[in-house]
């Protein structure tokens, strides 16, 4: 264990790039660790043995090619630095430059232009023309540019052989489309990303004029819509329809990978800032197609930043929660666009790196995945190192750091993106969010009090809860949703059934106009005779980790508790409360349910990727004949709501079996009553309190 000095973040200049280079320098330790001799000449960082691997398997020329790419980012940043530190980094910067010249070579050599082969590397013991490829071949290019006047003459010449195979590939090429599922955003950004590196090393090549145009047009279909194909702005004197060959984002601009929207790609502009750099750094003027909606999709995508810099998921997260590093592209927004919610981004992510790095103590970014010389935990540690140096190379801005208050004050507003059935209220209070499609097919709701940044998380079935059958859980399909949305509010209501019909659950989600203020109502049923076997509402994550001291403190109806993270005991805490309040900023109120919390006590590592240890806040209703479920749940965000959290929702009769009513005081002391029409006509009736109203099927209101 070593003990980092936590870099300085009073100093006005802070981060600087003086800073980046102090977080990779302490990694160097680490990743020297798996540092290979092939030969006098050769070497190479990580493991070729899949056995040593963690995760098991993967994409093998990824998971080797890329990451050492990425490490090589990072020791040619720290050879050219005046910051570099020997002492920190154990090493010389001669070592540094031994290290790139002799892993660039191996790397040359076991591309399809070289002669070496090895296990594992997937094309006949080689790597190149991959689907990835171009990625890892701008990372390439990326480090050995910024070394370029000491790298040895060979390795030069291979690298820009490498580079033009890479390139060539994609002469006369049109970019791939996709909008659903599987968005080809992130393949088109690499490899315009390729093509921008390739030609600013080789303007003189007789392929560059076309590597430039297939740099330009797989750039600006990064992005695009179905607007973009009727588009006659002029672009270069061509009409952007002229350039435009796919549809990779919906109309809104969100995209979707892995089956579902995901906020995470929506950060492919990174790359294209990247490509962009390479005109920047040989002195040329970045085509505009470069920045085609880039700007547009960095508003949508730090609308899902928390103040303290951390994602969130509100569709699902099948990567790791809370990860270390920086990007590129809150560098660039916030030092050539002036994006002050991009500085403070910046600034909250350099801080969290330096804080995992002194968490973990040993030279690795990360400290809750285990260690591992090859596969994906040795990239995600990589990828931080290069992450790190693109930031570097691209230039620190003088980045500032807003207030909590002021951060939250910017986010406040309802968003809907109807073709990802996702809706999001952000308040001063907190964020909450609901979304019908979300990625592993599940349905699910999201909750980030203020306060609990750094505490709560998101999973597929969040609010929607947990159903097996004969021991095996059951996947929701989504029949109907009605949706509205408001300047300061959202509700939706909707079907789901389980179990090819067996199980029908009725769903109404308001986020209420006070801003601290949400409500589910869960109306499931069963056919006779099926097996139920768990039968689990709501579900509230909580991410007890490092990053809240290893420690959440929940209070309810007769005690209070602080619950330890890692190294605790797994167990179930049966409060027998109706409500509970979570970590002094979220409350929690059942209409007459008992409230369980689920004390994990250990990650969920390394069977899934998630880093974190996720705690979760849940209710067991028992069954009363075909009826499985049949409450309301408040959440009130903040630690206004966290003091209301005794305020249960109180049922209100309605004397029809489709509809159901509560009523609820919101934070600002105002009664409402929220009335849920869960059948397929309309329903006029008397609710107490409010007199007759009527409700359009699947719908809700609020009085």
């Amino acid at each position: 264990m070593t003990t980092f000095a936590p870099l300085d973040t009073s100093r006005p200049d802070f981060p600087s790039e003086a800073d980046l280079v102090t977080l990779m320098c302490r990694h160097v330790r680490h990743i020297e660790k798996y540092w290979v001799d092939d030969s006098a000449n050769m070497g190479h960082f990580g493991s070729l043995d899949m056995a040593e691997w963690m995760p098991p398997g993967g994409p093998i020329n990824e998971e080797v090619i890329r990451s050492m790419a990425q490490e090589l980012m990072g020791y040619a940043v720290l050879y050219k630095h005046a910051a570099f530190d020997e002492a920190l980094a154990g090493v010389s910067r001669a070592h540094l430059l031994d290290r790139l010249n002799r892993c660039l070579r191996w790397i040359m050599a076991h591309h399809v232009v070289g002669e070496l082969r090895t296990t594992p590397l997937e094309w006949d013991g080689q790597w190149g023309d991959d689907w990835e490829s171009s990625l890892w071949a701008g990372q390439c290019a990326m480090a050995a540019y910024w070394v370029w006047d000491v790298l040895d003459a060979d390795v030069k010449e291979q690298t820009l052989k490498m580079l033009a195979f890479e390139a060539d590939r994609f002469l006369d090429v049109t970019p791939p489309d996709g909008r659903w599922l599987d968005t080809k955003a992130e393949e088109n950004a690499w490899d315009s990303f390729l093509l921008a590196w390739a030609y600013a090393m080789q303007p003189d090549h007789p392929h560059a004029p076309q590597w430039l145009d297939r740099g330009k047009a797989f750039a600006l279909n990064t992005f695009t819509t179905d607007r973009d194909r009727v588009n006659m702005t002029p672009i270069e004197g061509r009409a952007i329809a002229d350039w435009v060959k796919t549809q990779t984002a919906h109309p809104d601009l969100t995209v979707e990978n892995h089956g579902s929207f995901h906020p995470g790609y929506l950060g492919c502009g990174g790359m294209l800032m990247e490509g962009r750099l390479a005109f920047q750094k040989a002195g040329m003027e970045p085509p505009p197609h470069y920045m085609h909606h880039v700007l547009e999709v960095w508003d949508i995508l730090k609308r899902f930043y928390l103040c303290n810099a951390f994602v969130t998921y509100p569709s699902g997260q099948d990567w790791g929660y809370h990860w270390p590093g920086v990007g590129v592209q809150a560098a660039v927004m916030a030092r050539e666009f002036g994006d002050e919610i991009a500085g403070h981004l910046l600034w909250e992510q350099t801080r969290y790196t330096d804080e995992s790095m002194r968490y973990a103590g040993d030279g690795r970014f990360d400290g809750r995945i285990p260690h591992a010389p090859g596969g994906r935990y040795f990239q995600f540690e990589t990828g931080v190192m290069g992450g790190l140096a693109a930031t570097v190379m691209a230039g620190l801005p003088r980045a500032k750091r807003l207030s909590a208050d002021d951060f939250r004050r910017r986010q406040v507003g309802t968003v809907s993106h109807p073709f990802v059935w996702m809706q999001i209220r952000r308040s001063l209070a907190g964020t909450f969010s609901f979304c019908w499609r979300s990625l592993a097919h599940g349905v699910m709701g999201s909750v980030w009090p203020a306060g609990g940044e750094n505490v709560f998380g998101a999973d597929q079935d969040g609010l929607v809860g947990r159903i097996e059958v004969d021991g095996v859980r059951q996947k929701p399909k989504v029949i109907c949703h009605t949706d509205h949305t408001g300047a300061r509010g959202f509700s939706t209501t909707g079907k789901l059934t389980y179990a090819g019909g067996k199980i029908e659950q009725r769903l109404a989600v308001a986020a209420l106009p006070d801003g601290e203020t949400a409500v589910v109502i869960d109306l499931t049923t069963a056919a006779p005779s099926t097996n139920v076997t768990v039968n689990e509402g709501l579900g509230v994550y909580v991410m007890n980790d490092f990053m809240d001291g290893n420690r959440v403190a929940i209070a309810y109806q007769g005690g209070r508790q602080r619950v330890r993270g890692v190294g605790g005991r797994a167990r179930v805490i049966e409060t027998a409360s109706p409500w509970l309040s979570v970590a002094g900023c979220l409350g929690i109120a059942t209409s007459g349910l008992p409230l369980l919390y689920e004390d994990a006590a250990e990650r969920n590592t390394p069977e899934r990727w998630k880093s974190v240890l996720q705690d979760r806040v849940f209710v067991r209703p028992a069954a009363q004949d075909a009826t499985l479920r049949d409450y309301a749940v408040v959440l009130r965000l903040g630690r206004g709501g966290a003091r209301r959290a005794s305020e249960l929702p109180e049922p209100v009769p309605v004397g029809a079996s489709d509809v159901r009513a509560y009523r609820v005081r919101d934070g600002k002391g105002k009664t409402l009553t929220i009335v849920a029409n869960f059948g397929d006509a309309a329903a006029d009736l008397a609710v107490g309190g409010i007199g007759r109203v009527t409700v359009p099927a699947m719908d809700i209101i609020i009085r």
